[in-house]
């Protein structure tokens, strides 16, 4: 039996001693073995994972698809706008194997290998619920959301000490919107990988510039981590000019610091301009088309428009849509910081003056990076429509290193108190953390309905639309990304007005019949009047509404979908009796 003073030997260790490490960090993985559990195989069918969320998760997964095929880097989603850019600068448009200028070419190339993996089941059984490539997706990206907390980790360590570190990651993995963006098919987690290891670089270099030794291998390091970054999303760019701003005022000799960085940056990141160029005539591709979002309407009528036109707008007009949107961005500040409660003290912080050198130096840095990626937000925009999640969110990258600003400043503000009681200290800390998980325990305990992403998804009745058309022929229809991915058919995204579909269609512009128009809830759900009868869906809406006479249409019959008969499709004929699965 164990003597007193063993046993006191025992506890000391375990609250004071070697153990406090390895015990800590024992429960760190046990968090992320269990949301990971949660989120990507949803044991207790919460309705956590429901399939791809987002509209582009699912387009860009698609690519990687075309990839994992060696179909190159390609879509089956075809934009308006992307056939009118096609046209104006090569006068030809690629019929067989579209090339995509949207995105980025990361992420859909991390994923491809996967997809790969799964490649028994690229076409979708039409009798299951969840594809088992968005499956695939998600769990990738909610592994790589893991990989960057290690990253961060060790980055928080190097600024201050292991108990920050690791009080800091605990609330990473507790903030919702990270396992929300791995879940929507979205780059985001890739992106905070990328940027957690150019931030390591940036503070090595920060440190080695204190203690006077050799700076530009870190700083080489950092710029082709970020180029990296940015071909996972171009407006990424915008953050490393923050970081090119700051180190040209902080490491010497500048100019040579500004060519490094800048230099290796460029030799990777040009490669993928020029191809751009080769392919459309556009070094930005269709995505630079982007920058009109609210000054033409939105992202989809621009994307959706065969002609491309900028009448009416002026740098007045402009200047405001940057103004509101950087209004908008700081007055929901901690909504895009994932609602971790010690994230906006970061600001607070910099009037803080941190006994160490390095926190109180790079502290600037991320700054300096956040305030450019703001102004990139400003300058594109916020541009989706498909709920909270937004594809341009680059303030989600920042939420570590500004937690654990704010969470050093609040450790430093407590021990001013002077409350050396260890009991009042830890509930201080679990009070914070239970602020933070606030977002997180709606998640878990909301009363999630069905087992798809409706509206407006049901991916099997998306699927059969693969049995009743073919290789050849095109479905229009108003979410096209849904119909590339799970029915593996080209899809254009449904034109503007009636008279582009029917030239496109009459002079075979697109190499291929249209054959089908494939309505949803994306457009039937939308206001009456401001978006259907007179919006920019006027010329459709006697299809939306499902009144219209179809006499003198190419597509004249039509057949109801699930769920409650709120898709339809219309086709030349009908393609559909004794073929619904």
């Amino acid at each position: 039996m164990p003597s007193q003073n063993e046993v006191q030997q025992f506890v000391h260790r375990l609250e004071e001693g070697g153990w406090v490490k390895w015990i800590q960090l024992t429960a760190l993985v046990t968090v992320c073995v269990a949301m990971y559990t949660l989120f990507i195989f949803d044991p207790f069918y919460m309705g956590l994972f429901k399939g791809l969320s987002h509209p582009k998760g699912m387009e860009q997964a698609q690519i990687g698809r075309e990839l994992a095929r060696h179909h190159g880097f390609s879509s089956k989603t075809i934009r308006p706008a992307v056939i009118n850019q096609f046209k104006i600068n090569t006068g030809s448009i690629p019929l067989d194997n579209m090339p995509d200028t949207y995105y980025a070419p990361v992420w859909p190339v991390v994923m491809a290998p996967f997809i790969w993996i799964v490649k028994s089941t690229w076409l979708m059984d039409t009798k299951e619920f969840i594809y088992p490539a968005d499956r695939m997706i998600a769990g990738v990206a909610a592994a790589i959301f893991l990989l960057s907390a290690l990253i961060n980790y060790f980055t928080i360590r190097q600024l201050f000490d292991h108990q920050l570190a690791i009080l800091t990651v605990g609330l990473v993995l507790l903030c919702d919107v990270f396992w929300k963006y791995s879940l929507s098919g979205l780059p985001q987690t890739l992106m905070a990988f990328f940027f957690s290891g150019a931030s390591y670089a940036l503070v090595r270099a920060v440190q080695n510039r204190i203690e006077e030794r050799p700076t530009m291998a870190w700083l080489a390091t950092a710029s082709a981590i970020f180029a990296l970054l940015a071909l996972t999303h171009g407006l990424t760019i915008w953050i490393f000019a923050g970081a090119v701003v700051f180190c040209a005022i902080y490491f010497k000799p500048r100019r040579l610091t500004v060519l490094v960085m800048v230099g290796v940056f460029l030799a990777l990141y040009s490669p993928w301009l020029i191809r751009n160029y080769h392919v459309c005539g556009n070094i930005g591709g269709a995505a630079w088309n982007t920058v009109f979002y609210q000054l033409r309407g939105t992202e989809g009528s621009i994307m959706r428009d065969v002609e491309f036109r900028t009448q009416g707008i002026t740098p007045t007009i402009f200047r405001f849509k940057v103004q509101s949107s950087i209004g908008s961005q700081l007055g929901d500040l901690l909504n895009l910081l994932g609602g971790c409660v010690v994230a906006p003290l970061f600001f607070v912080a910099l009037l803080h003056l941190f006994k160490n050198r390095a926190p109180s130096i790079i502290r600037w840095l991320f700054l300096c990076m956040w305030f450019f990626g703001v102004i990139g937000i400003a300058v594109f925009g916020f541009a989706d429509e498909s709920g909270q999640l937004q594809s341009n969110n680059l303030h989600i990258l920042f939420i570590p290193m500004f937690a654990a600003y704010g969470f050093a400043f609040l450790l430093v503000m407590w021990t001013r108190l002077e409350i050396n009681v260890s009991l009042v200290q830890k509930a201080f800390i679990t009070l914070i953390y239970a602020l933070s998980a606030i977002p997180i325990f709606n998640t878990l305990t909301a009363n999630q309905k069905g087992v798809v992403q409706w509206p407006p998804y049901v991916p099997p009745y998306i699927a059969i639309l693969h049995g009743w058309t073919t290789e050849d022929e095109i479905i229009a229809s108003d979410m096209p990304w849904a119909v590339a991915w799970y029915a593996d058919r080209k899809s254009l995204w449904l034109p503007i007005t009636l008279q582009d579909f029917v030239d496109l269609n009459d002079n075979n512009t697109l190499g291929g019949r249209i054959v089908g128009l494939y309505l949803t809830p994306v457009t039937g759900n939308r206001a009456l009047i401001a978006d259907i009868v007179k919006g920019e869906y006027k010329d459709w809406a006697p299809f939306i509404l499902r009144s219209v006479n179809a006499k003198d249409f190419p597509l004249r019959a039509a057949t109801a979908l699930p769920i409650d008969n709120q898709c339809i499709f219309y086709s030349d004929h009908d393609r559909w009796t004794d073929r619904i699965d």
